[in-house]
């Protein structure tokens, strides 16, 4: 059976790599890209490199967010578990951390390790 650490850091690059940066990659297109996309095309046919990157921060913010709320429903909330599963053993997630609802987010946490965007700079 692998380690609780070994869990939380599967668990942590999942979340990350399959949603973080999934989502975050579409505002890291090109400007120009992205003022081709329709729906899109009037909010950054004049962005600036400034803007962008404040929005970028901005789009990084409102998901870290989303992921602790998202956490925090399973600490919160007896009825919902997040069960790691191997062969015959289930271990429940909120019980092997201290707070996973901070795991992606904390110093050093999820996001500031794995995160292609993110890596080794928080």
């Amino acid at each position: 059976m692998k380690s609780n650490k070994e869990i939380l850091d599967t668990f942590g690059k999942l979340i990350v790599k399959e949603a973080f940066d999934n989502q975050l990659s579409f505002i890291k297109n090109d400007i120009k890209d992205l003022a081709l996309t329709e729906g899109y095309m009037n909010l950054f046919k004049n962005m600036s490199e400034t803007q962008k990157t404040e929005i970028e921060h901005y789009t990084s913010e409102i998901l870290k967010g989303f992921l602790f709320d998202i956490l925090r429903i399973f600490e919160e909330n007896d009825g919902f578990k997040i069960i790691f599963k191997e062969k015959n053993n289930q271990i429940d997630l909120t019980e092997i951390s201290e707070m996973l609802k901070a795991e992606p987010i904390i110093e050093n946490g999820w996001i500031s390790r794995y995160s292609t965007y993110f890596k080794n700079k928080s």
